[in-house]
């Protein structure tokens, strides 16, 4: 009897309230960390249920069975876009970054400063410039294409940070689903615009034409195939004096370093201005037709070296300029092959410029027919 009434009143009572309290909390302990990551878990799948989705990764440019997630924003290779009718124009204004960009930008910082006292390979923090808006226009007389490409100061530390578009913030959304259009890229602010490149493809005098493997410590696309020679807009070596930079001046430059090629060497013509909408980069494509260096004579060059073509250039070929063999060579199954987005477009306008639309299109229709045939 005595039993029975002690276990009574151990399970009712001030007592059982004390027994449970001391139960429950060492099942807390127990299994605190458990529940803990559970419910971190839980409100990580609301947050991204409940965030704008990320745009869908879709091909913007298609030619010849080849797709490429690059637009076209101003320019279509049918004719040059004069170096007098191209504007650069500079605001004054600061660019911040919104606050969790800047944390971002802080931990590129943070690991490249590491790598520097580690006497590792890193990237130096210089200034560029963003794209905060393009307008495009017509001349008076002739109707010629002219545009005005207006830029913010920024740093390279800036846009390291900001190509992570689909790197998550706290509440789960993205840069890419936050900030950038999908429909018009061109709409983005200029915080999410830290680029503007050239690329230029070189045309030998034996009709060929010339496509690099981007170096393996390039900050962007290590190790992919592009264009003859591409560059960044630099604060420092484009704007010494603080005036706005030239385009093609720019372009010139790229070529000088990463080519050895001199200004008297080659006509430069300037076919458009595009936007990479995988990584919202802005760039420019150009054309440069050699005046006396054949093939052979450029890859001698590029041999003997220059200036940043151990740093900028992987490896290198000569693809005769025609469209059947540009789009076989983009087509083809290599191991470890791929092509930067510009890639396609910038040959696909240097085509254009060369042969006419109506010539290169039909041609790029008739390879990818015979190439769907062969591949059913």
């Amino acid at each position: 009897m005595a039993i029975k009434e002690a276990a009574a009143w151990i399970s009712s009572g001030f007592a059982g309230l004390i027994i449970g309290a001391i139960l429950g909390l060492l099942v807390t302990v127990a299994f605190e960390d458990r529940l803990k990551r559970m419910l971190d878990r839980a409100i990580r799948k609301m947050r991204s249920l409940l965030a704008k989705p990320a745009a869908p990764k879709t091909a913007d440019f298609h030619f010849g069975g080849i797709s490429s997630q690059c637009i076209i924003v101003a320019g279509d290779g049918s004719s040059r876009i004069r170096e007098e009718l191209v504007h650069l124009v500079v605001s004054n204004e600061p660019l911040e970054l919104p606050a969790e960009l800047a944390a971002w930008r802080s931990e590129v910082e943070a690991e490249e400063q590491a790598k520097a006292e580690a006497r590792l390979p890193h990237k130096w923090n210089g200034n560029c410039f963003a794209v905060e808006d393009l307008v495009e226009e017509r001349t008076i007389h002739n109707e010629e294409i002219e545009i005005f490409l207006k830029l913010r100061r920024t740093d390279y530390y800036s846009f390291l940070a900001t190509q992570h578009l689909d790197r998550r913030f706290r509440d789960g959304s993205t840069p890419r689903s936050r900030y950038i259009d999908p429909v018009g890229h061109r709409r983005a602010p200029a915080f999410m615009s830290l680029s503007l490149g050239t690329s230029v493809l070189v045309i030998t005098t034996d009709n060929r034409v010339l496509v690099c493997q981007r170096g393996s410590d390039v900050g962007s696309r290590p190790l992919h195939w592009g264009v003859s020679a591409d560059e960044g807009l630099s604060g420092a070596l484009d704007s010494p004096s603080g005036l706005p930079p030239r385009l093609h001046a720019a372009a010139r430059r790229g070529l000088g370093e990463e080519l050895s090629l001199e200004d008297h060497e080659y006509q430069l013509y300037l076919l458009g201005v595009t936007i990479d909408t995988e990584r919202h980069q802005w760039d420019s494509v150009f054309v440069a037709y050699a005046d006396d260096l054949s093939s052979s004579d450029l890859d001698q060059r590029l041999r003997r070296g220059a200036k940043d073509s151990t740093l900028e250039i992987a490896s290198w070929e000569f693809i005769p300029f025609d469209t059947k063999s540009i789009l076989e060579r983009l087509h083809a199954n290599r191991s470890g092959q791929w092509w930067t987005p510009i890639a396609p477009v910038a040959l696909y306008l240097a085509l254009v410029h060369e042969y006419g639309r109506w010539r290169v299109e039909r041609s790029g229709r008739q390879y990818a027919k015979r190439t769907a045939r062969q591949s059913s």
